[in-house]
C-alpha cells in the first residue's frame, strides 16, 4: 500500500471520507456508495491521471468481522506517451477493488478504520496506481519509428527498410555460400562388398 500524497487529501478534503457506524453495529449489513471527483497524485512512469478528470468509485460496503468490506469498481481517464511512437496514449482505467478495512490491523493486508469513519482515499489511490499502464501503446498495432530516419511509420512511409545495411553484407555472403555448399555436396558411394553381382 503506497501512501497517499498531501496534495491529494488538500484537493478532496472529506470526498471519499463515509460514516459507517451504522454498518460496523449490524454484521452483515450492505451500504452502496458511488463517489467521484478529481484525483491528485495518480501518476506511474508511463502514464497519469490528470487533477482535472474525475476519478469514480462505484463500490459495495460490507459489514464483515468487525470491519468493513470494500468491493466495487474503480474508473478514471488516463493519458501518456506510447511506447512506440511517442504520440499521446490514452484510455480508461477500470480497476476492480475488494479490500478489508479494520481498525488496528495490518498495514501490508488490510486498510484502517479511523473510529467510524472509512477513508477510502488509499484505496482509490492504490487501484488506480496499480492498473496505470507502465508502458502505454497508442494503439495495438502501432508501427512505431523508424529506427534509421526516426519517420513515425503510422502516418508517413519511409523507404529505409528497403536498403541493404552495408555492415550485414559480409553475413549474407556467408549465408549464401553455406547454403550453396549444402546443395552442392553428393553422399559417397557406398563401399564395394568384393562380391561380384551374379
Amino acid at each position: 500500500m503506497t501512501p497517499v500524497p498531501a496534495g491529494a487529501r488538500r484537493l478532496h478534503d472529506n470526498r471519499w471520507t463515509v460514516p459507517v457506524a451504522a454498518l460496523l453495529r449490524e454484521p452483515g449489513a450492505r451500504r452502496q456508495v458511488r463517489i467521484s471527483g478529481p484525483f491528485a497524485g495518480l501518476s506511474v512512469t508511463g502514464s497519469r491521471v490528470s487533477e482535472t478528470d474525475e476519478v469514480e468509485l462505484d463500490a459495495v460496503l460490507e459489514s464483515v468481522h468487525g470491519g468493513i468490506l470494500v468491493s466495487g469498481t474503480v474508473r478514471a481517464p488516463w493519458a501518456g506517451e506510447c511506447r512506440r511512437c511517442l504520440e499521446l496514449a490514452g484510455g480508461l482505467l477500470e480497476a476492480e477493488v475488494r479490500e478489508l478495512c479494520v481498525a488496528g490491523g495490518d498495514a501490508e493486508t488490510t486498510y484502517g478504520l479511523q473510529g467510524d469513519e472509512l477513508d477510502l482515499l488509499p484505496i482509490v489511490h492504490d487501484a488506480c496506481i496499480l492498473a496505470l499502464p507502465l508502458a502505454p501503446l497508442c494503439r495495438e498495432g502501432c508501427l512505431g519509428l523508424c529506427p534509421e530516419c526516426g519517420a513515425n511509420r503510422n502516418v508517413e512511409r519511409c523507404s529505409c527498410g528497403t536498403v541493404p545495411v552495408p555492415r550485414w553484407a559480409p553475413l549474407a555472403v556467408l549465408e549464401g555460400g553455406a547454403s550453396q555448399g549444402g546443395r552442392g555436396r553428393r553422399d559417397p558411394a557406398p563401399p564395394s562388398s568384393g562380391v561380384p553381382s551374379g
